[in-house]
């Protein structure tokens, strides 16, 4: 029992190791979820990557 709470703690741990983009994959969805499918064939979201290196001023590769 002990073994199972520690492998469900680690487990837990490793899916909560980013929150930040977690959380903008989840507003990601939920904007992508409003637009028709003809706008975001259009004009796709930037992945969180891309997104990420456009606030810290790094250029896009």
């Amino acid at each position: 029992m002990k073994y199972l709470f520690m492998l469900l703690t680690v487990l837990w741990l490793a899916a909560c190791a980013d929150p930040y983009r977690n959380l903008y994959d989840g507003i990601q969805t939920n904007n992508d979820a409003k637009r028709s499918p003809t706008e975001r064939a259009i004009s796709p979201a930037p992945s969180y990557d891309e997104y990420k290196k456009e606030r810290e001023g790094k250029p896009a590769e």
